[in-house]
């Protein structure tokens, strides 16, 4: 079934910096901002509306999320503002009739927590809600639609909860040097590392590097992976949990080593989709 969104940009200037936009047909409304420019969401109508958001980092090497909750819409970002750096924009969603309540939102959070940790994304959230919130068996049906329609808007800024494959989709996969057991395939313009691929630290040499944050950065991400069960150790081998999604070809050639790698030829045959 086709959808339609309908896009409000109230700076021109500075447009992909600020938008409100809205499948008209549902009441659920989404306002996407940057850090420097969520002060503007104030000004927007159903702004302090009951919402759920969701905060999000701009890196080629790790997708980072926070997933939150606010009684008073855009206001609670007053707090991330000062307190997380690693954010650089989000996304929040309220309803034009202002329908959700403390109840509804708490499920919401819980939810997308679930769907988050599932996903390639890390979540930075301190508590992890492990307890479901009690919700009446007739006000499901109205959450799983808001479910799907915040799901459906999130993909519209290409935050794509489930990178997994379907089961009747067919996937082209490229496979790095042989002697690394790993392999990617490209989806919707994201470059992802499949479950099941191993992975490696930076070894002690790159301690000495010109980019001496190598050897730091890349044990952090795999501690992250690891804390949030997307990478275990089996047999003494890192192995992905669950398919990892990025930007760029490089970030996965480079876990895949733990080096520096080129994505493109490090991949066998990936450079050819680069240059079509």
């Amino acid at each position: 079934m086709q959808k339609t969104i309908t896009y409000l940009y109230p700076d021109e200037r500075n447009a992909a910096n600020l938008k409100m936009y809205q499948d008209r047909t549902n009441q659920i409304k989404a306002f996407y901002f940057t850090r420097e420019s969520y002060k503007r969401v104030y000004e927007l109508p159903c702004s302090l509306n009951y919402a759920i958001y969701f905060l999000f980092n701009d890196s080629e090497d790790e997708n980072l999320v926070y997933v939150g909750q606010s009684v008073n819409g855009i206001q609670r970002i007053e707090d991330h503002v000062r307190s997380k750096d690693f954010w650089s924009y989000g996304i929040l969603f309220v309803t034009d009739n202002n329908s959700f309540d403390r109840l509804l939102i708490d499920y919401l959070e819980y939810e997308f927590i679930q769907k988050f940790k599932k996903s390639s994304y890390v979540l930075t959230n301190k508590d992890l809600r492990l307890n479901k919130p009690n919700i009446s068996v007739y006000d499901l049906p109205n959450l799983e639609a808001f479910i799907a329609q915040i799901e459906f808007l999130l993909s519209a800024e290409g935050i794509d909860i489930d990178e997994q494959v379907g089961k009747n989709e067919s996937i082209k996969y490229y496979y790095p040097p042989t002697k690394h057991n790993a392999k990617l395939f490209v989806k919707d313009g994201k470059f992802i590392l499949s479950a099941g691929s191993e992975i490696k630290r930076p070894p002690e040499s790159t301690k000495t590097w010109k980019d001496q944050n190598h050897y730091k950065r890349g044990n952090a991400i795999i501690d992250s992976y690891i804390a949030n069960e997307k990478v275990k150790e089996e047999n003494g081998k890192l192995i992905t949990q669950v398919n990892l999604a990025f930007k760029s070809p490089s970030a996965p050639a480079d876990l895949i080593t733990g080096l520096s790698e080129n994505g493109w030829k490090f991949f066998k045959g990936l450079e050819d989709i680069r240059s079509k």
